[in-house]
């Protein structure tokens, strides 16, 4: 198995070296680093890794692309600094390219979060052909032949760590990454889902009213079949339930309810608003239909939506009810997955 591990880097000190101690030893390592002040540069040399150095651009393709044409593996990883492999990365590839061969792949990334993580996944991992190449100034993706590229699963799970409120402010990523999404929507690129990124960064640094006015502006785009608009849907929904209008957040997601019926985190938001706004009867069917979903791998998910939180609000709400053994019922089920919530509220009822 030949395989190397593409990586865009500036500034990551903080970072670069837990990203390294995971990649399997065989493995090539490709760092393009695009003008570190920091320690970046120094860490990765312990590693053993190809180190180039060169200027952004402010074109995440253009950077993707040149640190791929230095690679010499027979296949392509792309990790970012800010990522982690788990330990079973090298055999799930390797089980992927004897069951895929000459195909793409894609991960599943766990973004970690202030106080939850969410799912979803990317195309990451390719065979070393001319023909596979990235576009896109900004979450750029991967092309084969000048066609969006098909994909099959790899099963590798990747902790992405750059979506903390530490993370934004300290490396300014911001700043970054909104010059980067007004760029793209000047060049009319995905406008859609660009609005929808802009909203998410502004949702991130809890500033609901900018948030508010990005996401309502990719709603009106109505791209239901892209996937992400379901996410963007829901991040509407709690922006608007921290701005204490969750009525309106309801009414919203209910018009969607057969359209993403496959979707769990729109089902435990609605539990989470009826929970606001006293509508008692949609509690309990809401929470209920999103474990009946489980979780799933098909939307940008917040882990626990299609399981144990799911759980642990209908333990709540039959405790509040006064049903205690319903309350227990739901708490050692939340408890089975391993939510430590739950037991606090076993040992207390």
């Amino acid at each position: 198995m030949n395989i190397s591990v593409c990586l865009i880097v500036k500034d990551e000190e903080l970072n670069i070296e837990r990203v390294l101690k995971s990649i399997p030893s065989p493995f090539e390592v490709i760092i393009y680093d695009t003008g570190s002040r920091d320690r970046t540069v120094q860490i990765a040399e312990k590693y053993n890794a190809v180190i180039k150095q060169g200027e952004w651009n402010d074109d995440f393709a253009q950077a993707r692309n040149q640190s791929v044409s230095w690679a010499t593996g027979e296949y392509i990883l792309i990790l970012d600094a800010d990522e982690e492999l788990p330990p079973d990365a090298e055999a799930k590839l390797s089980q992927f390219i004897t069951e895929h061969p000459g195909q793409a792949g894609t991960v599943v990334l766990e973004n970690i979060m202030e106080n939850d993580s969410a799912r979803h996944r990317m195309i990451r991992f390719f065979p070393n052909r001319p023909s596979f190449r990235f576009k896109g100034i900004v979450h750029e993706q991967l092309y084969e032949n000048d066609l969006p590229a098909s994909f099959k699963d790899t099963g590798l799970l990747v902790k992405h760590y750059g979506y903390t409120k530490k993370e934004y402010h300290e490396k300014d990523k911001f700043n970054r990454y909104l010059t980067l999404y007004q760029k793209a929507l000047d060049e009319r690129q995905d406008e859609g889902y660009m609005l929808y990124q802009i909203g998410k960064l502004y949702n991130s640094l809890e500033q609901y009213k900018e948030a508010e006015h990005y996401l309502k502006r990719s709603l009106t785009y109505k791209e239901e079949n892209q996937l992400y608009h379901p996410p963007m849907l829901v991040l509407l929904g709690y922006t608007l339930k921290e701005l204490g209008r969750s009525k309106e957040a309801a009414d919203l997601l209910a018009r969607y309810g057969d359209v993403y019926k496959d979707f769990p985190d729109l089902f435990f938001l609605l539990g989470l608003l009826a929970m606001d706004t006293g509508e008692i009867h949609i509690i309990e069917p809401s929470f209920k239909e999103a474990l009946r979903i489980g979780e799933t791998p098909k939307y940008t998910s917040v882990l626990g939506t299609g399981s144990f939180k799911a759980a642990y609000n209908l333990g709540v709400y039959y405790e509040i009810l006064g049903f205690k053994d319903k309350a227990k019922e739901y708490y050692r089920l939340a408890a089975s997955w391993g939510y430590d919530p739950a037991l606090i509220r076993l040992k207390n009822i």
